[in-house]
């Protein structure tokens, strides 16, 4: 019953924002992707959509040798053109009468200021080959082949953006959402990223690009996790929501944090030593990642805390394993900003409380360090003890955790796979959830785990068998902190019954 109640709620939460959104796969993003995936950069190198992979690499095989693929190879290795260095140029182009180049109206200079890995001569050679490869290849001839694909894709991903409330772009960043270009990519995997047009005529133009890494049993990109029990609505993957705010809001966040970048600079150094290698597995190296991710970060979860508040925590928890690790903080200090709106009607005009803010965590970020590491729960006590013989006449087996535990629970077998998983008590939950039934018999029963009153231990109704060995293991990601931390590791929980 718990079960259905919250998945209700989550239904309510994710209830259509009619956006006017649309998306499309781009022939431009397809094929600077898709070279760079031949030319074997690991950021591009991905099978989540197999099919559409494998065709790639069949119809580009000819072709792995090509001038272009050798070039992207060495201005990669020297110049790290890589990850959002490949759709920053290519949302630069055009490609026109069978020909690539860059559109008319770029600012090349603007450009080259933009995107340092981007050098006049690279820049130069690069498009000089690739108008090569698009024409050698026949590329269009590839791209037309898939088009059913792209189409069915643009499809499921629109009504998706059905659900993004632009509303609150105006309200949070005092500005209107616009008309941003939203492309998809099939090359892309799980990458996407923020893309802005230099143009010489003023044109202001900015989108984003969307990785596809789940498909359906078909084969085609798919953006639903579950459907609504009750009237059979999709439910839409929140990752792929909050990809869509994270790239949607840099275009907002950006120019606020370059203004009062020199005014934070000093705290993200001061902050960067501490979650270097945390930051690095998301190519994030350079200390005022933690300011323009970090801060971006922060507005995402202000549009979850307001219309998806259920998952919140989660990304809270995703953000500091990222690290930005002052993030919890962050959004009790963001309380500020929520309950005095008609003295800081937009972010804009909290910024100043936010360098603030953002300066104390640079100065006290040993003590964040601290809090954080000290957060991840653990198991203090177990019953039956770990290598102990106990009756079968036992009853239940206690976890007891360090942390008031969120609720969640998971199990697997035991390292030696030999050990007997006890038999656990099967049942559900009473109407008003007051009482568990046990039945095997009925379409909500499930293991009998329940927690204690404080939520520090966890209590195991079960069944055992005389002179049997018994092994379970607790796993790590699937117990986590009343504040969403996880364990860091497994536990196991081993015993004997005597004869």
């Amino acid at each position: 019953m718990k079960k259905i109640s919250l998945l209700f709620i989550l239904c309510m939460h994710l209830l259509p924002g009619f956006s006017q959104l649309k998306s499309r796969v781009d022939e431009r993003f397809e094929l600077t992707s898709i070279v760079f995936r031949l030319a074997e950069a690991e950021e591009y190198v991905n099978n989540q959509v197999k099919d559409y992979a494998a065709a790639i690499d069949a119809y580009f095989a000819p072709y792995k040798e090509h001038p272009l693929i050798r070039y992207v190879k060495e201005i990669r290795e020297r110049d790290e053109v890589a990850y959002n260095a490949v759709s920053s140029i290519t949302f630069q182009l055009e490609i026109k009468a069978n020909r690539i180049g860059l559109h008319p109206q770029t600012d090349r200079q603007a450009f080259l200021q933009d995107e340092p890995r981007w050098k006049e001569e690279t820049l130069d050679k690069f498009i000089q080959l690739l108008d090569k490869f698009y024409r050698e290849t026949k590329f269009k001839t590839f791209y037309n082949r898939h088009r059913a694909l792209y189409a069915a894709t643009e499809k499921r991903f629109d009504e998706l953006l059905q659900t993004i409330h632009e509303e609150w772009f105006q309200s949070f960043f005092g500005e209107p959402l616009g008309n941003p270009a939203i492309y998809l990519s099939l090359s892309n995997g799980a990458s996407n990223y923020a893309l802005s047009a230099c143009r010489k005529d003023g044109f202001s133009n900015y989108g984003i690009i969307i990785g596809c890494s789940k498909v359906d049993k078909e084969g085609i990109p798919d953006f639903i996790i579950s459907y609504n029990i009750y009237n059979n609505e999709p439910i839409y993957h929140t990752g792929t929501i909050k990809l869509i705010i994270h790239e949607l809001s840099h275009h907002f966040n950006n120019p606020l944090v370059a203004e009062y970048e020199q005014e934070m600079s000093m705290a993200a150094e001061k902050i960067f030593p501490s979650v270097r290698e945390q930051l690095a597995k998301y190519a994030y190296d350079y200390a005022n990642a933690t300011l323009y991710e970090g801060l971006n970060e922060l507005c995402v979860n202000m549009y979850f805390r307001e219309y998806i508040h259920y998952f919140t925590s989660n990304y809270i928890r995703f953000n500091e394993d990222r690290g930005f690790v002052w993030m919890r903080r962050a959004m009790r200090f963001m309380n500020h900003f929520d309950e005095n709106r008609t003295l800081y009607p937009t972010i804009k005009d909290f910024m100043p409380q936010l360098v603030s803010f953002i300066r104390t965590s640079g100065d006290q970020i040993e003590q964040i360090m601290d809090e954080y590491t000290h957060s991840f729960p653990y198991v203090v006590n177990v019953f039956p003890g770990t290598n102990t013989t106990v009756s079968s006449d036992v009853k239940e087996i206690r976890v007891e955790f360090s942390h008031p535990m969120h609720g969640t629970y998971g199990t697997s077998r035991a390292k030696q796979d030999s050990l007997k998983i006890p038999k656990y008590l099967i049942g559900y939950w009473s109407i008003d959830e007051k009482t568990y039934i046990i039945s095997n018999d009925h379409p909500l029963a499930a293991p009998i785990f329940y927690w204690s009153e404080d939520k520090k231990t966890l209590i195991i109704p079960v069944e055992l068998e005389k002179g049997e060995n018994y092994g379970f293991r607790l796993r790590a990601r699937a117990f986590q902190s009343f504040d969403t931390f996880p364990m860091k590791e497994d536990f196991e929980i081993l015993f004997n019954t005597s004869e």
